[in-house]
Formats: C-alpha cells, sequence, structure tokens
C-alpha cells in the first residue's frame, strides 16, 4: 500500500482533518494527515493530548478489520524498535517506556474505513508523566517513523503470529490492574492474558473478567 501524505503545519486534530475529507470523499483507505501543531489533539475517553511542535501527530485511514487495537499498538511498537527505540504496550495499546506515556493511539471509524489516530513523543514530554524518544537515547526522524508505521499496519493483519508478539510485548500481563470500564465500574484484580479477540483477562475474587474496552491502571505491587 502506498501511501497518500497530506502535510498540515497546525490543524484542530488530524483525527478531525482526516473524517471531514473521508467524508467528504477526498480522502479514502491509504491517506496519512499528519500535523506540525494540534491545537484540539485528543486521546481515548475525550482526554485532550498536547502536541506541542515537535512531536508526530498522524492519523492513518485504514480499512476497517478486526483486532484494530492490536495491530495498531503492535504497528507502532515494531516500528520505533526499527530504530533502536524500545518500548512496550499496556493494554490496549498505550507505548510506554519506564513506566511513563510514549505515544497514545485513538482508533475511530467513519464508514468504510478506520481512522487510527497516534501520538508519539519524539523531542519532548509535555507532561510529568511522559516520556520522550529523545530521553531514551534514540532518535528518529518524523517522516521516517510514519512510513515505518504505514508499512507495520500493512503487514500487521490479525494472526496467531501477532496476537502472539502483542502478548511478549504487553507489560500489563502478570500485573495487579485496575480496569475503569463504559458505565464507571471498576474492576480489580491480575491481568492474566488476552484472548483471540483482545479481550483483557482480569482474574479478580469473583473469577475472571473478559474486557473489551476500558482504561488500564497498572496498580504497584
Amino acid at each position: 500500500m502506498s501511501l497518500v501524505i497530506h502535510r498540515l503545519r497546525r490543524v484542530d486534530s488530524t483525527q478531525a482533518e482526516a473524517r471531514r475529507l473521508v467524508e467528504s470523499g477526498r480522502a479514502e483507505a491509504g491517506h496519512v494527515f499528519v500535523a506540525d501543531e494540534q491545537t484540539e489533539g485528543r486521546g481515548r475517553f475525550g482526554r485532550t493530548w498536547l502536541s506541542p511542535v515537535g512531536g508526530l501527530y498522524a492519523t492513518f485511514v485504514v480499512p476497517r478489520r478486526p483486532m484494530l487495537p492490536i495491530a495498531s499498538g503492535l504497528a507502532v511498537l515494531r516500528a520505533l524498535e526499527r530504530f533502536g527505540v524500545k518500548a512496550g504496550l499496556k493494554w490496549p495499546n498505550d507505548l510506554i517506556v519506564d513506566g511513563k506515556k510514549l505515544a497514545g493511539i485513538l482508533i475511530e471509524t467513519a464508514g468504510e474505513v478506520a481512522l487510527i489516530g497516534i501520538g508519539v513523543n519524539l523531542v519532548e514530554a509535555p507532561l510529568e508523566m511522559a516520556f520522550s524518544v529523545r530521553a531514551t537515547g534514540g532518535g528518529v526522524r518524523r517522516g521516517d517513523l510514519i512510513v515505518a508505521i504505514g508499512e507495520e499496519l500493512e503487514r500487521g493483519a490479525a494472526s496467531e503470529e501477532s496476537l502472539r508478539a502483542y502478548r511478549e510485548g504487553l507489560l500489563t500481563l502478570g500485573r495487579a490492574v485496575r480496569v475503569t470500564v463504559e458505565g464507571g465500574e471498576t474492576i480489580e484484580g491480575t491481568a492474566v492474558d488476552v484472548d483471540a479477540e483482545g479481550r483483557l483477562l482480569v482474574e479478580t475474587r469473583a473469577g475472571v473478567r473478559k474486557i473489551s474496552s476500558g482504561e488500564c491502571v497498572h496498580l504497584r505491587s
């Protein structure tokens, strides 16, 4: 898949711009929207994603397919590894280093395509609990990383191999966790596995819960 890259200097969010152009018929699968700066960057659960100049802020338009949260997290992990940046995954697809957030992913749908919004702190960490590629001692040009992520997304269709690789990179497994799911319910226990549908399996006092989506926090031992 060849990428059609839309380069934007300043935008409300690449996710919003991608949706506007997809819905107007001016963008389709294979298009990527990249901004130098976002004024209204968004993360999961409506959170603000701070987007100072120097980071990677991109939305990849891809065909809708199963297990995109796993495929996207694994794609960014593998793309960063190409440039010597070692990170781990926190379920479902945050990338972390030393317990701090290096990159985040937001997945939304627009008709027959999915919008994969990816933010990577390349130069600076805008929050205390964030990390940057520069702080890892690694370095990567934004354009090179965009191409690498695109290549990994194309190869990352759901498979036993990708699920196995995802599990290997998932720092959540074996950890005590607290997961807040839709409706506000909080589930605490030990993360024991991820099933073939990408659900996190949490062993609680009442038995094993299968969680499709939620906000996961790693608890200290």
